[in-house]
């Protein structure tokens, strides 16, 4: 502890953990948090940087227009990559402009079914010969259902849609069900759950993120030992790999055939 101390500088008790002072006053309104994060960018220059594929099929874009914050491209570079070059069945919820959608056939490759839904009737005119857009709301079940079936089931959903929790727990329940065994859940700008505006705010019961908290307590039903059989279900932990959250992005992963977990132990020696 004393050689901890000097190498910090100050007794290594005496700060809270790894915290760096926050501005006393909050921001004043989501809108306020988004433009502080704003930059300008070379896109030649970063196409030029790129450090996986996703970065450079991003930065390549130049006909429709996409909007998506930078680190996400290496988080969907990590949990996407295997889906490259393959028939595999992708559904983005929230066209917006149509740019995204382009970078994913881009990024993913001819062989890719990509289906788009929005809310927005203009997005009907994405003209796009190789995509295929949906009108309509991320919480009409019927149309998702109806937009599934098309599709002949779904691969990879990426829910940039209203940003609303309600809305995307919604979306989330019908269609996780759905994924293909081995599959990629993405909820984009998560950040939204901190927002009163989206159905959230910081610890907020109905906000997405206080949801996919609790997903976390289900991927591991099988260990609880309390005596509701509501908190030992097994169901979403058996088709679920993982559950991985970033900066703003939460990211389910399903697993075909997952066994029940094993405890094993491996060599001969012991400690006396």
């Amino acid at each position: 502890m004393k050689l901890l101390s000097k190498i910090l500088g100050r007794q290594a008790t005496a700060a809270p953990f790894l915290r760096a002072g926050a501005a006393v006053e909050a921001p004043g309104t989501w809108n306020d948090v988004v433009r502080s994060y704003e930059r300008p960018v070379d896109q030649a220059n970063e196409q030029a940087c790129a450090q996986n594929a996703a970065e450079a099929a991003y930065y390549a874009q130049v006909d429709r227009v996409a909007n998506k914050w930078h680190h996400y491209l290496e988080i969907y570079d990590r949990h996407l990559s295997n889906h490259r070059d393959k028939p595999v069945r992708f559904l983005e919820l929230g066209v917006c402009q149509g740019g995204s959608l382009q970078v994913w056939r881009r990024y993913l490759g001819d062989s890719a079914l990509l289906h788009g839904l929005d809310i927005d009737p203009r997005c009907a005119t994405i003209d796009d010969t190789d995509l295929v857009i949906h009108i309509g709301s991320q919480t009409d079940t019927g149309l998702l259902g109806r937009v599934v079936e098309q599709m002949g089931g779904i691969d990879v959903v990426i829910d940039d849609a209203s940003h609303i929790s309600a809305h995307q727990i919604t979306s989330f329940e019908f269609l996780y069900p759905l994924l293909a065994p081995d599959g990629v859940y993405i909820v984009e700008d998560a950040h939204s759950s901190y927002w009163q505006d989206f159905g959230g705010g910081l610890r907020a019961p109905g906000s997405f993120m206080e949801y996919a908290k609790r997903l976390i307590d289900r991927l591991h039903a099988g260990y609880v030992l309390n005596a509701d059989p509501v908190s030992r279900d097994p169901g979403f932990a058996a088709v679920t790999h993982g559950i991985s959250f970033y900066d703003s992005m939460v990211v389910f992963e399903k697993r075909s055939g997952k066994a029940r977990p094993r405890s094993t132990i491996v060599g001969t020696r012991w400690l006396a």
